[in-house]
């Protein structure tokens, strides 16, 4: 099985609640950007996969993401 295929199932397993969205990982590419360096512009590459792959909408995944990171950072809101 693939790195993309297991990453893609966890993520899928993965409550919402528990995923933090960050761009600090230049070393792991983004799907299609294979050889590149991973950019903070490709996050909403990100997004888009993860709202696919749960059947729920980019601003779902944005809130429930952005809460998440508020509470784990202690960011006011």
């Amino acid at each position: 099985m693939s790195v993309q295929k297991k990453t893609r199932e966890a993520i899928a397993k993965l409550p919402l609640s528990e995923i933090v969205l960050e761009t600090d990982a230049p070393d792991m590419p983004v799907c299609g950007f294979q050889g590149q360096p991973n950019r903070p512009e490709r996050i909403a590459h990100i997004m888009n996969a993860i709202a696919l792959l749960k059947g729920i909408s980019i601003e779902s995944v944005t809130e429930a993401t952005t809460l998440t990171a508020h509470e784990l950072f202690k960011i006011p809101s």
